[in-house]
């Protein structure tokens, strides 16, 4: 990961939180971007990162738009791969997609941290009609989630 990413998470925070996704690219960047947010709001210190299974996609448009609807700027997130972390810099594992079955192998310690979770979030850019109504929805619904 890239050391301004690094500044995000590492051993000056108490607690790691990774949110994993099969690309990176909608739900677990909502979901980086909501525990940044609310963590600073609130002033606890958290390190927040997110990765996908497989890396090399981007940031989906939709979930640049609905974050911005809400007053969080996504536009500079990049979409990163998990084998650029390292899994024992991470005290929480939270599965956005339901790729934890998928988190077998040498993948299967992420698995093993003290908290993994797997949320199974719709895939907005799966579902949408067209009109950002599945983005915003589950933009909320990991709102809710992470608070």
């Amino acid at each position: 990961a890239s050391s301004e990413k690094s500044v995000l998470y590492g051993p000056q925070y108490t607690h790691n939180v990774m949110f994993l996704c099969n690309h990176n690219s909608c739900r677990s960047q909502m979901a980086d971007a909501w525990l940044r947010t609310i963590s600073a709001q609130r002033e606890v210190e958290v390190g927040v990162a997110s990765a996908g299974i497989v890396g090399g996609t981007a940031v989906k448009e939709g979930a640049i738009t609905v974050m911005a609807e809400v007053g969080v700027d996504i536009s500079a997130y990049t979409s990163d791969a998990m084998a650029d972390f390292n899994p024992e810099r991470f005290q929480a594992v939270i599965s956005c997609c339901g790729c934890g079955d998928k988190l077998d192998g040498d993948k299967a310690v992420w698995k093993s941290r003290a908290l993994f979770e797997d949320w199974n979030l719709d895939d907005p850019p799966a579902i949408d009609p067209g009109d950002l109504s599945e983005y915003r929805r589950v933009r909320d619904e990991i709102k809710a989630k992470v608070e």
